[in-house]
């Protein structure tokens, strides 16, 4: 990697310590230090990445409730480091077609849905169990007990909650306040829970121990699923115990190119890598390091801010080609960069970043360690879930929602960047067996479907973008970031300044961070841009509008020397957890 050898940060303030940890053999970076020691147990346990990234999602959905959980979803990029081959698993929540269809009739019918009970139409059916549950079977090799034994018992046991926690519980009681045992958990005594406080969910324990001993069986089937499919029912939601028993996870072929010296693999539609690679494609002629850094010199802003505008406005919605045609592949082409970056570094901001039609580049073939790797990748399953987005005219909200990310290497060289969701806050609000359930689904029409269904699921369109960067089929870096719209943007900015700019992954982590769209100029910026910089990017038509807070979270792990480096964000509560074996 072009990174020099470790060193500490140039400065690390009060405020950042255990924001960053250094480890020989193993890292674990995630949201919450009890999820990354969960992970980390696995590895000292003779498990891989894998078990250690399971154990650490299912400790999330308990620490984090809010933004994952039994009742969320996502999706995981994978390096099996003994084959030197990237799977990727596709776990979104997912609407059956019968459901969505009966959801309009619902919706036209006199009266509308069940009165009195909260709209659940816009529910998934959970992808989450499934997901980790297949990446543990195929993948893992501790004993599913084992992986699942540190959620359990913090659920049972209970930990104290901090001031992030506390506030969005304090936020969450219009969500919660129509299901009784989410109010009784949260709002004791009709109170929100402090800061300090300690919360046990035996409920979550209880479905948590009933995964671990039957596996996905015991989560869609029996008396979780009947327990989520009452709730549904209630809210109007056509799902049945069948569509739970029936949802299935999504292997899939990742997107990749060359970046640098280095190939990178990210995830595919209805997931948003197209966007991190095309950004990435589009950067690759301009030496920003000889430009400078973004904060201080307007050409490099100039740059960085106009890619990452392009890049947004794509070609085309995004979706899952079951539904629509989605040239995942042709986007991702330097062939179709080399089209657009006349956009790029141009001097002068844009109106607005014009679409471009990128069909005619999907069979470009792939550059050489791409098409080396995918060779022996596998292969993606017969079509399960498929993709609204820009299908059905629905979009993708720039700044909102919430989501949760981990990144995890181990001895042996395997990766995993694994992101996870209940795509908004607290999810839809309702409340079943101990968690909450997502609100990632949407009330689909049958219009702008351009190809046959081949599946009786559809998905929604979502920005997650777990990614891995692998350099002579070794991992050098594991990324991925919740924070809605903003996290395919801010993935680029982080790996410009890790693989550009050669920061320390801190260093980079910390970066002022920028976030455009294609439709205007303006620019939301981080504090720490100068105002020497801010008024000549002004001059160049942009309009620079200060933001303090609404930025994705990266969690990220970066080979330096014979040493992994793992980071958390400095805008959340997460740390990392470094493995040494001879400790």
């Amino acid at each position: 990697m072009t990174a020099p050898p470790s060193t500490p940060p140039v400065h690390v303030s009060p405020a950042d310590e255990g924001k960053r940890a250094v480890a020989r053999d193993g890292m674990v970076t995630s949201a919450n230090p009890l999820a990354s020691e969960a992970g980390i147990a696995m590895l000292r346990a003779g498990g891989n990445a894998i078990d250690a990234a399971v154990a650490a999602a299912f400790a999330l959905g308990v620490v984090e409730p809010q933004m994952s959980g039994p009742g969320g979803s996502g999706a995981a990029m994978v390096w099996l480091a003994d084959s030197s081959r990237p799977v990727y698993l596709d776990f979104y929540a997912a609407q059956p077609a019968d459901s969505w269809r009966g959801s309009q009739a619902l919706k036209s019918a006199p009266g509308g849905s069940t009165p009195n009970a909260r709209d659940l139409r816009g529910v998934g059916i959970p992808g989450e169990v499934a997901g980790l549950l297949a990446l543990h079977e195929k993948h893992g090799l501790l004993a599913r007990e084992q992986v699942l034994a540190p959620a359990i018992r913090l659920a049972e046991e209970g930990y104290p909650i901090g001031k992030i926690l506390a506030d969005f519980i304090a936020s969450g009681e219009a969500k919660m306040k129509a299901y009784p045992a989410a109010m009784q958990l949260y709002f004791p005594d009709g109170k929100p829970l402090r800061p300090g406080a300690t919360l046990r969910n035996p409920e979550l324990a209880q479905s948590l121990r009933r995964i671990s001993r039957e596996g996905t069986r015991g989560f869609y089937e029996g008396q979780i699923a009947e327990a989520i499919a009452s709730v549904l029912q209630a809210g109007g939601h056509p799902a049945t115990p069948r569509d739970l028993a029936e949802y299935a996870p999504q292997w899939k072929e990742p997107l990749c190119t060359e970046y640098r010296g280095h190939t990178v693999l990210s995830a595919p539609p209805p997931q948003t890598g197209m966007r991190v690679l095309h950004t990435l494609e589009l950067l690759e002629r301009f030496d920003l390091r000889a430009l400078g850094l973004p904060t201080r010199s307007a050409a490099a802003f100039d740059v960085l801010t106009s890619a990452l505008r392009v890049g947004q406005a794509g070609a085309g919605g995004n979706g899952d080609p079951n539904w629509m045609t989605v040239p995942a592949k042709g986007i991702s082409a330097e062939a179709f960069a080399a089209t657009r970056r006349s956009l790029v570094g141009t001097g002068t901001a844009a109106a607005a970043i014009p679409r471009a039609e990128a069909g005619s580049f999907e069979s470009t073939a792939l550059p050489a360690s791409c098409a080396v790797l995918l060779q022996s990748s596998t292969p993606v399953s017969a079509p399960v879930m498929a993709s609204a987005g820009g299908a059905d005219g629905e979009t993708v909200d720039d700044t909102s929602g919430e989501t949760t990310h981990l990144s995890v290497v181990d001895p042996a060289g395997n990766a995993v960047a694994l992101t996870v969701t209940n795509s908004s806050v607290w999810g839809s609000g309702a409340f079943a067996a101990g968690f909450f359930l997502n609100d990632s689904g949407f009330r689909f029409t049958d219009q702008n479907i351009d190809t046959p269904s081949r599946s009786r699921w559809r998905i929604r369109t979502t920005t997650i973008a777990p990614t891995i960067v692998l350099r002579d089929r070794s991992v050098q870096m594991v990324i991925g970031a919740p924070g809605a719209g903003r996290i395919p943007t801010e993935i680029v900015q982080v790996m410009v300044y890790t693989l550009d700019y050669r920061l320390d992954p801190l260093d980079a982590v910390r970066m002022p961070r920028i976030f455009a769209t294609a439709a205007n100029p303006q620019v939301q910026v981080e504090h720490g841009f100068t105002p020497e910089l801010l008024r000549d990017v002004r001059a160049m038509g942009y309009d620079p509008v200060t933001e303090s807070s609404g930025y994705a979270r990266l969690y990220i792990v970066v080979r330096q020397g014979d040493r992994w480096i793992g980071v958390a964000d400095t805008r959340h509560d997460g740390q990392p957890r470094g493995y040494d074996a001879n400790r």
